[in-house]
């Protein structure tokens, strides 16, 4: 079977239904785990096909999650044929989809404001919203700010946790859906932020004490904004590419940090396609602005991604990192605080070990740049039963396990990391 025929003909049809509202009836993603270097190979010929891989493709042993359409039913045959292990995981992608999309409006009031519910997902105006709310209802403790535009526009708007003390405190900073399709990220930093002003936990309320805190709930808000209205699916920001019909470049592949030099893409149309520059994208360029603002005070850098359920440690291109085994146990002491409270297994460990070479990204920029004594990525649930559609009824457990990870690692801050001295 000619797998770089079939290939072509699923550019076409990809490209064209991007044009509208896309469904994915039918659509199958399949679990497959190379055991050798040349069954290694059988994956990157998927994916210079331009099969969409939800992770991977991976080294011997570790498993990749492809999306297939219909229409390329016979190369899951092929790669079965070539010796690799297969197996079913999602059966159609859009009945899940229409299973787990579920998004809707805050119309129950409390203490004068939208009681915001965390059983279902928001578009972005509500989220802002509610940010605004939150601020009106919190003014000594709460500020929402923009610091500028995407590029369709959208505010890129910052949530700001602060407690008058007279001097100026440490800082931790949150991110979330920088990958657009990854809205279970969104819906636990709105949780924490929740907790954190509304809640009653003393554990939290001492975190507020002792630090000031920056939300950025909605890294890409364009390709977010896409997620819910075109493609479930979309990844990647909303720029129009040099030369080339297909929008946008991966948010996480464009910081100036070894910037293209692994794991990336030159190619636009690819979903870790890179940008024509390092922060082409004014969502990456102008996060990274005000982080430079606030670099001397950070203590503790946290980005949310999914899926998988993994502690991720700088960085994603083979570079020295004297503290590895410091962050080692802290990541292992989080999983285990994790696992605590329902039984999720997350595993540490750097991304390159754990996933594959992922250069140009935001921890990897800040740890590199400005050396935050603490910096990780999270990717949160599942393991791939759902995969990017992870339903909003685990929103609340995801976000609880997640404060229980996060408690051990800001105890860590505490105490004091070593710095980083790079070779």
């Amino acid at each position: 079977m000619n797998l770089r025929l079939l290939g072509l003909v699923g550019l076409i049809y990809i490209s064209l239904v991007y044009a509208e509202q896309v469904k994915y009836t039918g659509y199958k993603v399949i679990r497959i785990t190379p055991k050798n270097e040349k069954e290694v190979e059988v994956l990157r010929d998927l994916e210079s096909l331009g099969l969409s891989f939800w992770t991977g493709p991976n080294p011997p042993n570790r498993s990749s999650d492809v999306l297939f359409p219909p229409h390329m039913f016979d190369v899951i045959d092929t790669v079965r044929g070539a010796g690799l292990e297969v197996s079913e995981y999602i059966s159609d992608v859009q009945s899940v989809i229409d299973e787990t999309s579920i998004v809707g409006k805050s119309i129950n009031k409390r203490n004068g404001i939208n009681e915001f519910r965390f059983d279902i997902y928001h578009r972005l105006d509500e989220i802002l919203d509610w940010l605004d709310e939150l601020e009106k209802l919190h003014p000594d403790l709460a500020s929402t700010f923009s610091i500028g535009k995407s590029y369709e526009g959208r505010d890129l708007r910052i949530l700001k946790i602060a407690k008058p003390s007279g001097t100026q405190k440490r800082a931790i900073w949150i991110d979330a859906s920088i990958h657009a399709r990854e809205w279970i990220t969104g819906g636990v930093t709105l949780f924490i932020i929740n907790e954190l002003l509304n809640g009653n936990n003393p554990i939290y309320q001492g975190w507020i004490e002792d630090y000031d805190w920056y939300f950025l709930p909605v890294h890409n808000p364009d390709g977010f904004e896409y997620s819910h209205t075109n493609n479930r699916l979309w990844r990647k920001t909303r720029s129009n590419a040099p030369s080339s019909t297909c929008k946008g470049a991966d948010p996480n592949r464009n910081w100036d940090y070894y910037w293209r030099t692994g794991g990336s893409s030159t190619n636009p149309c690819s979903e870790t396609y890179a940008g024509p520059k390092a922060f082409s994208e004014p969502e990456t360029n102008l996060t990274a602005q005000f982080i430079n603002t606030i670099a001397d005070q950070l203590d503790f850098f946290v980005s949310l991604h999914s899926y998988s359920q993994l502690i991720l440690i700088s960085y994603g291109v083979r570079v020295p990192f004297p503290p590895h085994d410091v962050y080692m146990k802290i990541g292992t002491e989080a999983a285990t605080a994790i696992a605590k409270r329902y039984g999720t297994r997350f595993v540490p460990g750097n991304i390159v070990d754990l996933l594959y070479v992922a250069s140009g990204g935001s921890m990897d920029w800040v740890k590199g740049i400005h050396d935050v004594p603490l910096a990780y990525t999270f990717e949160l649930r599942d393991r791939g039963s759902y995969g990017f559609l992870l339903p909003p009824n685990q929103i609340q457990p995801s976000s609880l396990e997640l404060l229980d990870g996060l408690a051990v690692m800001i105890d860590a801050v505490r105490k004091g990391i070593p710095p980083t001295v790079q070779s």
